[in-house]
């Protein structure tokens, strides 16, 4: 209790010398706020694009993909013999790799795209045609609006079917009835089955369409394109996705696909894989660059606040010589001088903090509000940022606290 009362004693004390000295309590404080402020604002604008970019990422499918696409096997010179017998990426390696861990694998899509005149009786244009397969309307984000998706009989025997997206059953069929209507692609009339949702995604708020060409997907089977309009035997796709929720068998997965899909390509470096999740956690690694940046700014105005401290600190020091002389000369010990500067100190660094908080915050709405993005800001930041503020205000109070602790009581009291 006598702790308690004494810390009490120094608090309200420390307090009345704020308020009695303002303006300079007010300098001493502005360090604090602008450091904080600057850490807060920093992280708290960095992590407000991540998190936008994030939810970019989960509306195109989700983080948990692993996507294997093919490359150009010959960098330079002639192709060899074996680059030219080479069959590239197939269906026969989405099942086998699905074979390979098919207690983890979620779902298996396959994309074969293909450019062709698509014809309806309101429209006559050159599109791109997806053919799919497997999982892949779920994987990518889509959801049927209207009608239904394919059936596992129509995706096997690549069925003179059709899904639209808005943009094309817009275009197509302006009338709003696309449904049981007739399409041509290519030489191959197909019949609508459905129609997807829209999608929209807006990264900054007043921004456009981010997904604006997902809805100008004409959607067939796969095996529709892969046999009938390329008559490829082989069935060559454009892209294999598989998706692993489990993000620590993630990465055996691949390594286990890769030595599969090479052995089944002769050896031949002719595909890719993109791991997703790991994309993502390069973009966040280059976003903890950025914050170490912020951090660092905030630490130097924190730096320069601390050093105006001092200099304040000391010359108040010269103007309260006689007040320290008075209460060691009634009994106050240099440890408890040392605590009530200490004490002054610190609340003008909590004061600092605070205000620097509330500032940061508004700091960050305006240039998230500018930009058209959501605020997001992480409850670490906010501990960051006062922790940052509390260590230097704590070790820049220590100089002048140890000097007025080491004063002499008599030299004090003749001090003029």
């Amino acid at each position: 209790m006598t702790g308690s009362g004494a810390f009490r004693e120094r608090l309200q004390g420390a307090w009345v010398e704020i308020r009695e000295n303002l303006g300079r309590s007010v300098l001493q404080a502005l360090g604090v706020m602008l450091g904080v402020a600057s850490v807060l604002g920093g992280f708290s604008i960095s992590d407000s694009q991540r998190r936008r970019a994030d939810q970019m990422f989960v509306k195109m499918g989700g983080l948990d993909r692993l996507n294997v696409q093919p490359r150009a096997a010959i960098k330079d010179g002639q192709p060899t013999a074996l680059q030219q017998a080479n069959l590239g990426l197939r269906d026969a390696d989405a099942i086998q790799g699905e074979a390979l861990q098919s207690e983890a694998i979620q779902g298996v899509s396959r994309l074969k795209n293909a450019r062709t005149r698509v014809v309806s009786a309101h429209a006559d244009q050159d599109r791109q045609v997806s053919g799919i397969g497997g999982d892949f309307i779920p994987a990518n984000g889509y959801g049927v609006a209207q009608g239904r998706g394919f059936s596992n009989l129509e995706m096997e025997t690549g069925a003179p079917v059709v899904i639209l997206g808005t943009e094309a059953a817009a275009v197509f069929f302006p009338t709003g009835e696309a449904l049981g209507q007739s399409l041509k692609i290519g030489d191959i009339p197909v019949t609508v089955i459905g129609t997807f949702e829209e999608r929209v995604f807006r990264f900054r708020e007043n921004g456009g369409n981010q997904f604006w060409w997902r809805n100008r997907i004409i959607a067939v089977p796969a095996n529709l394109v892969q046999r009938r309009m390329n008559g490829d035997a082989y069935r060559r796709v454009d892209r294999v996705t598989f998706r692993i929720p489990d993000m620590g068998a993630l990465s055996g997965f691949a390594q286990r696909l890769k030595s599969l899909v090479t052995s089944n390509h002769r050896l031949q470096d002719d595909f890719r894989l993109d791991d997703v999740a790991a994309r993502i956690r390069r973009r966040r690694s280059q976003g903890d660059v950025y914050n170490l940046i912020f951090m660092l700014s905030g630490v130097l105005a924190l730096v320069g606040g601390g050093i105006v401290n001092v200099n304040i600190q000391m010359a108040s020091l010269k103007e309260r010589v006689r007040e320290v002389g008075v209460k060691m000369a009634i009994g106050a010990s240099g440890r408890e001088i040392f605590k009530g500067f200490m004490t002054e100190a610190l609340l003008l660094t909590a004061l600092g903090g605070l205000a620097g908080l509330v500032l940061g915050a508004g700091f960050s709405w305006i240039i998230t509000t500018s930009i058209g993005i959501p605020l997001f800001m992480n409850p670490a930041s906010f501990l960051w940022a006062y922790g940052l503020a509390a260590v230097f205000g704590f070790l820049f109070a220590l100089v002048p606290a140890w000097k007025a602790s080491r004063l002499s009581p008599m030299e004090a009291l003749r001090y003029e």
